[in-house]
């Protein structure tokens, strides 16, 4: 028992060591391994260790100190194991910083989200910045040319004016007096070309007339040149006559007769063949000319039917053209109903200003009205907003459907309803009453032929029939219809439901905002607070004008909805429309196909070649047959001269048969024939001299007349050209109001075009006006957000830092450094004194005694020192053992020459209360 009381004491004297002790504890408790019990201790109840443990915290510190203390009855051995644990702040410290952490963590995550706000902030700014740079641009780029097309307008107009004023000059030059002057002109321009043309006749009559006398004459000379040949000609036969006569040789002129018949034989050869292949030839020209006609015959019926079937195939076209252009028209139309009820109408806006009503009712009660411009600028800023799909013409006289009706009286009620949104009245609705009632008052005006004005007493006789509390009405008028269709070349679409929805949208921005002539009457109208429902209708006046008309009533209907019942059976009436609109298409088509290939057909034909060719041959047979015609004439003229020179030649031969005395009375009568022909032949002569005098002085004569019919007709022209200038200044006079008209319709055209792009252009500003408001606002925005996201980041960056600094400066003062030591004390030995010197660990010494207990040595807690290892440790777990001696690198701590010295003193207090107990105990045993 006193060794368990020694223990008791050894436990109290390690207890009080740890309250003194200044090692470190580590942040995560130690373990210490327990000794193992193998021995027995005399006055042990059981072989079992015995154990003990106490802690004490020194809660100002943090350091907390445990002395664990196990007896080995077996051996008698102790051993005791004191463990040390210190943070390096203090708790307060600790819980301080740790506070500072949370803070920090909280400003991170703070700032965090703030970054992640600001970052998901800037990318939506940038996007839409960039989306509205590409708007802008955009909007600049149709500004610009909507700028291009105003001036170009302009310069039509400027065009169009000057050609209005050349017109109105013209026109102003052309009155009655000048008109009848210029007729004057042209009335002596055309007698005097009538006068000039009778001479130019007369002399043409004497030139025609001089001319016979000239073939006259000439016929007279070629006769009298024959008659002169003729005597030539005798005279030469008779001096050919004589020379035979007197000098003939019988065996020659026999020679001469045999060489003439063949000479005869063989030109009556020729003329035979010739007259026999001439047969052939007027044979082959007979034949070659009816097959000629046959092949024109041909050509004429083939040019007929390739000029019928051209026009089938231009007919055709024509048809083909019509059928697409109606089925175009029809799908446009389908589109648009579809679009209805697929909402993707265009949203037309209309803004007025928020005080519209207030200036209404002011002026209404004193008569003057406030800020008008302010009006006039709401006014310049409402575009019309065009739609592709209603760009389709539209037809004021054709009927419209029901649904049709429902959806312009929806359109013109939003329009109405959005000016009364914006001064705070409640919206007025569409209804079947005030739709109604519209469509009667616009029949009514119709059948009365009613002009651009109201008719009180049919509102009131239409309002009492059908019970509608009719309010007011408004009315307005278009020449857009007129203007557009009697110009088809300048507006090729007509007049398009884009137009006749942008006559609605203007009657009643206009009438809002710009109705100071009608003493704001139809401002009050629309903005009236007693409204129920608000009716459109329209009609088409004599002059082709579309009229509007607004009519206000109070009392309540079915409210015309958006239903879409009645535009799906117009869908589906257009489609089976559409569908039988194609077929007959495709049917055109099909004619139209077969109309070209007949037509190509016909061209590819051979008729015109074979007709071609067809003349060739006779041009062929004609000229062989006239070539050989004129052969057989010269071969024919050859045999005639051949028989008579065989008549010469036999002349010849008998004349060398005759007698001397036959011979000189043959001679004598030729000498006197010879004679006579020589007189003859210079009496012709004379004649001939007589002649060609008369044919040259008639010669003479016809050029002077051929030059004076040359000078009339060249006279006559210019009296043409004269009366033509004359004639077509005077149709200039009076065609100049016609013209002027004309002049006045272009400059009208060009007008109105340049009203329209000056719209386009003022549209397109107010985009381009409202996409850079809108880009500077994103830019803006953007800049901000990207301002904000860095400062964002920034203090993220800050508070991440200030964080890491807080979490450094708490993991420093929550560094625990653990310092455990072990020992080994009791037990049996041999040996009494000193224990060896103790062992070096980590450069620290650690000494240990034996004490010895003098009155039960056997039981002395004193015996042979085990070595003790002591280590400081820092944030870890640590398993210390007696028997191993394990070395473990030193790691840098903080403090380790204090952890030394306090383990050199809790050595040394340890002995000391050792050396206290056996104080005690001998105390015990002597009292």
């Amino acid at each position: 028992m006193k060794i368990v009381n020694d223990s008791k004491m050894l436990v109290a004297a390690g207890a009080a060591v740890v309250a003194l002790g200044t090692g470190t504890v580590g942040v995560n408790a130690d373990t210490v391994r327990a000794a193992v019990n193998n021995g027995n201790t005399p006055d042990a109840a059981s072989n079992s260790a015995t154990s003990t443990t106490n802690t004490a915290t020194d809660q100002s510190t943090n350091m907390t100190k445990t002395v664990t203390s196990e007896t080995d009855p077996s051996t008698g051995k102790t051993t005791t194991t004191i463990t040390t644990r210190k943070t390096t702040g203090t708790p307060s410290q600790i819980a301080d910083q740790q506070s500072n952490v949370n803070k920090a963590s909280e400003n991170v995550s703070a700032a965090q989200s703030a970054a992640d706000a600001a970052q998901t902030k800037a990318d939506a700014t940038s996007a839409a910045a960039s989306s509205a740079d590409t708007a802008y641009a955009s909007a600049a780029s149709s500004q610009a040319q909507a700028s291009s097309a105003v001036s170009s307008a302009a310069s039509d107009v400027n065009a169009a004016s000057s050609a209005q004023q050349a017109a109105q000059a013209a026109a102003d030059k052309a009155t009655d007096k000048a008109v009848e002057q210029q007729q004057s002109v042209v009335d002596q321009a055309k007698a005097q070309t009538q006068t000039d043309t009778q001479a130019a006749s007369a002399a043409q009559s004497q030139a025609t007339s001089q001319a016979a006398a000239v073939s006259s004459a000439a016929s007279a000379v070629n006769a009298a040149s024959s008659s002169v040949a003729k005597a030539q000609q005798n005279v030469n036969d008779k001096q050919n006559a004589l020379n035979r006569i007197q000098g003939v040789d019988a065996t020659k002129a026999q020679q001469h007769v045999d060489n003439a018949k063949v000479v005869v034989n063989n030109r009556q050869n020729d003329v035979n063949d010739k007259a026999a292949a001439q047969t052939q030839l007027d044979q082959k020209v007979t034949d070659a000319q009816k097959a000629k006609d046959t092949a024109d015959a041909n050509l004429n019926k083939h040019n007929q039917k390739v000029s019928d079937t051209q026009k089938q195939v231009n007919d055709a076209k024509k048809t083909v053209a019509s059928d697409k252009q109606t089925v175009a028209n029809t799908q446009k139309q389908l589109d648009g109903v579809n679009n209805r009820l697929n909402n993707t109408e265009t949203k037309q806006t209309l803004t007025v200003p928020s005080d519209l009503a207030t200036k209404l009712s002011n002026y209404q009660s004193t008569g003057k009205y406030e800020n008008s411009q302010e009006d006039m600028d709401a006014l310049n800023k409402n575009p019309f907003v065009e739609s592709d799909k209603d760009n389709v013409k539209f037809d004021p006289f054709a009927p419209m459907s029901d649904a049709d009706r429902n959806y312009y009286n929806l359109y013109a009620v939003d329009l109405i309803n959005q000016a009364r949104a914006q001064v705070g009245l409640k919206p007025v609705v569409a209804s079947e009453l005030a739709k109604n009632f519209a469509k009667q008052v616009s029949d009514n005006y119709t059948a009365e032929k009613y002009g651009f004005k109201h008719d009180l007493g049919m509102l009131n006789n239409t309002n009492a029939q059908m019970h509608a509390g009719w309010t007011g009405e408004n009315i307005s008028w278009s020449g857009a219809y007129a203007l557009f269709n009697s110009h088809p070349d300048d507006f090729p679409n007509g007049y398009t439901v884009n137009d006749f929805k942008r006559d609605i949208y203007e009657a009643i921005s206009g009438m809002l905002l710009d109705d100071a002539d009608s003493d704001y009457g139809h401002a009050i109208n629309f903005l009236n607070p007693d409204v129920y429902s608000f009716g459109f209708s329209y009609r088409v006046d004599k002059d082709d004008d579309v009229i509007l008309n607004f009519e206000g009533i109070k009392n309540k209907s079915t409210v015309i909805t958006d239903d879409t019942t009645e535009l799906k059976n117009q869908a589906a009436k257009l489609e089976a429309q559409l569908k039988s609109q194609k077929a007959t298409t495709q049917a055109d088509q099909a004619k139209l196909d077969s109309a070209v290939a007949a037509l190509q057909a016909l061209q590819k034909d051979n008729v015109q070649q074979a007709a071609a060719n067809a003349a060739t041959a006779l041009s062929n047979a004609q000229k062989a047959a006239s070539d050989n015609r004129k052969a057989l004439s010269q071969a024919q003229v050859a045999l005639v001269a051949a028989k008579s020179d065989l008549a010469a030649a036999q002349t010849e031969l008998n004349n060398a048969k005759k007698s001397q005395a036959e011979k000189q009375a043959e001679i004598n009568d030729a000498t006197a024939k010879l004679a006579d022909a020589k007189a003859a032949l210079v009496k012709a002569q004379g004649n001939l001299s007589e002649k060609q005098q008369v044919l040259v002085a008639a010669e003479r004569q016809q050029k002077a007349l051929k030059d004076k019919v040359a000078a009339l007709k060249a006279k006559v022209a210019d009296d043409q050209k004269a009366e033509a200038v004359a004639q077509a200044k005077l149709n200039d006079m009076k065609n100049a109001p016609v013209v002027l008209a004309k002049a006045n319709d272009a400059l009208a055209i060009a007008r109105a075009k340049y009203v329209l792009a000056k719209a386009d252009y003022a549209k397109a500003t107010k985009v381009v006006e409202d996409a850079k408001v809108v880009k500077d606002k994103a830019d803006s925005e953007n800049e901000q957000a990207q301002a904000e996201l860095k400062t964002a980041l920034a203090s993220l960056a800050t508070a991440k830092t200030t964080l890491a600094s807080a979490q450094a400066e708490l993991a420093r003062l929550q560094k625990v450094t653990t310092t455990t030591t072990v020992v080994v004390t009791g037990g049996k030995t041999d040996n009494v004194g000193k224990t060896d010197n103790g062992q070096s660990e980590n450069g620290k010494i650690v000494n240990g005694e034996t004490v010895t207990d003098k009155t039960e040595a056997n039981n002395s807690v004193a015996g042979n020192s085990q070595s003790v290892q002591s280590m400081a440790l820092t944030e870890g777990h640590t398993n210390v053992s007696a028997e191993k001696q394990a070395k473990v690198p030193e790691l840098p701590q903080m403090g380790d020459e204090k952890s030394e010295t306090s383990v050199i003193g809790i050595i040394m207090l340890l002995f000391a209360s050792i050396l206290a107990m056996l104080g005690l105990s001998d105390k015990k045993k002597k009292a």
